[in-house]
Formats: structure tokens, sequence, C-alpha cells
């Protein structure tokens, strides 16, 4: 248990430091003067950093919005710079720089380009889940820590989850891969999030001994454990690190550390999955929804439903006028999840009229 412990504050202690990390970028810009070489140098720093994050298709179509948007304000995305060389020549100046680009899920530079919609890697991602799991006395089949921490993503709207049984025989721990490896595994499929961990239960008894009495019961208690952490694959980052328990009993040893193991798995899930919506809706993350209600009454229903989502905060009414309401919010999945809970969540009819990136519009009678 002492190991087990110190092996979860490291990996705690792992996650808050990469979280922590910028892209660390040398680069040469040139210019007429020394600023404006010096300019120059931040905005290669900036592009180079955003040719990490956005794949090459997306940045020749949208070179014009990534010129005007992100370009153009270069030096709010870098934490700070350091200017190695500076040198006169005939045509102008050549500036080397250290920039440290911030490429934080939560960062300006991440809100900006989702905000364009630019970058999906938090809001409608592609992810995999690898969990391997083993019970101490013997092999046990097809994880059921690992379904469980996929359903719960489901569950909280995050519906694009891959198919990992390829991969599946390649890592017998996946929970132990550096970051370069984890980095191979994503791109093997395409994952913009990767969670790893492993999982393992063992049998603790006849539930009976823990009744008054101490009356055997037949029936076999267990208990499991979960780690996992969750990878960005286009930042390079462990966003999350956790361990989880969760026990279960039935008549069969087998069936008790399954049901252990998806208690466990449930709970991992839980957790990650919220990490996933509040890394996703940050601070500058916003969601717009414009609602045609019959009636005044119906905005509050709105409304009331908005506020029981989970994923869902700081809910504003900021304008009512000529039969339209529109509500701002804070909420990390697609327009058509929030549709989706919001219909399970609401107590009035209401249809889905338009749906774009961070704008979603329904009709409410």
């Amino acid at each position: 248990m002492r190991k087990l412990l110190i092996a979860l504050v490291a990996i705690l202690s792992m996650a808050m430091c990469s979280s922590a990390l910028a892209k660390n970028i040398t680069i040469t810009g040139i210019g007429v003067t020394e600023t404006a070489a010096t300019n120059d140098a931040l905005r290669c720093a900036v592009e180079q950093a955003v040719g990490v994050l956005i794949d090459s298709e997306t940045i020749v179509d949208k070179n014009a919005v990534l010129k005007d948007e992100i370009y153009a304000n270069s030096k709010g995305f870098v934490n700070q710079y350091k200017v190695l060389s500076s040198q006169q020549n005939a045509n102008g100046w050549a500036v080397t720089i250290n920039a440290d680009v911030d490429t934080n899920p939560d960062s300006k530079l991440m809100n900006e380009l989702t905000r364009l919609g630019l970058v999906n890697v938090l809001r409608n991602p592609k992810i995999a889940v690898m969990i391997p799991e083993q019970h101490l006395r013997y092999r046990i089949p097809d994880p059921a820590g690992e379904t469980a921490v996929i359903k719960a993503f489901i569950e909280a709207g995050f519906d694009n989850m891959l198919d990992i049984s390829k991969q599946r025989m390649q890592y017998n721990n996946p929970f132990n891969l550096s970051n370069s490896e984890l980095e191979q595994l994503a791109s093997s499929m395409q994952a913009d999030i990767l969670v790893v961990g492993e999982a393992f239960s063992e049998g603790v008894g006849d539930i009976g001994r823990y009744l008054p009495g101490n009356q055997r019961t037949n029936v076999a208690s267990c208990r499991a454990r979960v780690e996992a952490k969750m990878y960005v694959a286009r930042t390079g980052q462990i966003i999350a690190a956790e361990g989880k328990y969760g026990s279960g009993a039935d008549i069969s040893e087998a069936v008790a550390s399954k049901k252990a193991l998806e208690n466990a798995g449930a709970a991992m899930g839980e957790y990650l999955s919220g990490k996933l919506l509040e890394m996703a809706a940050g601070n500058k993350q916003k969601m717009e929804l414009i609602v045609i209600p019959t009636s005044y009454d119906k905005l509050v229903k709105i409304q009331n439903g908005l506020q029981a989502i989970r994923g869902v905060k700081n809910v504003n009414l900021v304008n009512y006028a000529n039969g339209r309401g529109t509500f701002t919010m804070q909420f990390g999945g697609a327009p058509q999840v929030l549709f989706a809970q919001l219909q399970e969540n609401v107590d009035c009819n209401i249809r889905l009229d338009s749906s774009a990136y961070n704008v979603l519009t329904i009709a409410a009678w």
C-alpha cells in the first residue's frame, strides 16, 4: 500500500508539472528594424507551435484566419522569451529568440484556436482508453474497469470513442509508457485524448466477516483499484492522473471481482470525464444558446434545465428581445450534446433549429 501511495503521489506531481509546461522554441526572425525582426521571431514561434496543434490541411484552409486572429497577436500567446542574438545586415536585422509558447489545454492560445473552431481537441475529441486488468489470484478476460470508464465518457457526452482492439495485444503495461511512446500510440490510433492505466482486484473473504456475529454467507467480496492518466496528443501533456477504488460482492469471486473493477472504473470515468469537461470549458470558453420561446416562462424552464446539466457553468440570460432569448454559458461538450442533455432536463418541448461550433439555436413551446 505504501508503494502504491508513493507511486500515486509521483504521478500526480508529474501531472501538475506537465500542466505548467509550454512549448519551448528557438527561432530567428527578420525585419527592417530590430523590433520588427523580434516581432517576426515571435510570430514564427507561435506559428511553429500552432503547426503542432493543428493538422496541415486545416492550416492551409484557414491560413487567413490564423494570420488575422492568431499570428497578428503572437506576443500575447508567449509566456516569456529571451533574445539570443541580434545582428544587422545589408537587408535589415536578424534576431534569434528562445520563446515559451503557452500550449496548455486551458491557455489563451488553445482557447482562441478552439473558439475559432480550428482545434477540437477538448470539445469533441477522439478518445482511446486502454486499461488492462488482473485479479490477483487468476487471469480474468474482458476489462470491466476499462468498459466502465468508456461508459462514463459516453454518458458525459464524449461519444467519439475509438476501438483499441488492434493495439491491445501490443501493450501489456500502457500505464508505464514514456511520453514519446504515448505520442506514438496516440498517433497510430489518430487519438486526440489517450487514457492509459492499469487495474487489479483481489478477494477479501466472505462478506459475512464484516457482519455482526461474523457468520459465513458464502458470498465473496472483492476490492479493486483502477489507476489511469489522461494524455493530450497535440500538446504532449498529461492533464489528469488518479487512482480509484471499488468493491463488489457475489457468490462467485470471479463475478465479485468484475463488479469491484466496474465500480472502480465508473469512479475513474466520472473523474476523467469531469476533468475533460472542466478543461474544455475553461475560463474563456463560452457557448451561446439562442432560444425562440412561445412565452417568457419557457426561458425560465430552459435556464433551470441548463443548470441541471453536468459540465454547464455560469449560465446567464444576456438578452431577451423580439421574442428571442440569448444565454451564455461555459460548457466543454459539443452543441449537439448540450441539446441532447437539455431535452432530458427541461420541462417543455424543444426543437433544434441550427447548430454551429459555439452557437446553438432552439425553439421552445
